[in-house]
């Protein structure tokens, strides 16, 4: 089994949903640089293809797998620290969580801990930002490349297209934003294709998230 997801969490059962649903949005950008991160390794593990770190109040010395493939690993979590920090404090904290959590998970099983204790390294020497390139394709009918590009924040996940011609960005905008959950934003965006006389950003359905009309480029 290949291990892919990693998410950090307070424990849904001892901490209310106003702690639980902020803390889960807000640390699925680190989260989810690891994942990428940990996508080319393609590790194998003994039974669990997801790692949660889950915050309790009083840890269990022990991690264990449950019947979903998924190991669970429990980390110290206090409540009114959390809320106390600012915005800016959020990815340090949350990775100063995963660095306890990984090593304590390491003790007990067979993890990359090498490679994701540097991916954290630079995330943070990056200035803890997650970028990539969704896709990116050539309309020939136009001449044209696009770009899809996203950012996945603490509070949004930011989705932008780029067009460009040669060397020579014709088109540049921020064309979708929402909460930074991959269930909410992952089925919006699948492809981009020339329509007539508009560009389509369809989502995984086929259906447009967004529609440019080909005469808006500065072509």
């Amino acid at each position: 089994m290949i291990l892919k997801e990693l998410y950090l969490y307070p424990d849904l059962v001892e901490y209310s949903d106003n702690v639980v649903d902020p803390f889960r949005d807000q640390s699925r950008s680190i989260c989810n640089f690891l994942e990428r991160e940990l996508k080319p390794v393609k590790f194998k593990t003994n039974g669990f293809k997801r790692i949660c770190f889950i915050g309790k109040s009083v840890a269990n010395s022990k991690c264990w797998v449950n019947s979903s493939n998924v190991l669970t690993v429990e980390i110290e979590f206090d409540e009114k620290q959390y809320l106390t920090l600012a915005e800016e404090e959020l990815n340090p904290y949350f990775m100063t969580l995963l660095k306890t959590g990984l090593i304590k998970c390491h003790e007990q099983f067979a993890i990359p801990l090498e490679h994701l204790i540097s991916s954290l390294e630079r995330f943070s020497a990056g200035g803890y930002v997650n970028k990539w390139c969704f896709k990116t394709k050539q309309i020939k009918e136009l001449g044209i490349k696009c770009a899809l590009n996203c950012q996945l924040t603490t509070n949004n996940f930011l989705l932008t297209l780029v067009v460009s011609k040669g060397k020579e960005i014709i088109y540049d905008k921020e064309i979708l934003k929402t909460d930074p959950d991959e269930i909410v934003f992952t089925p919006m965006v699948k492809d981009i294709h020339l329509d007539g006389d508009k560009l389509i950003v369809s989502d995984k359905f086929g259906d447009p998230t967004y529609h440019l009309p080909v005469k808006e480029l500065n072509m």
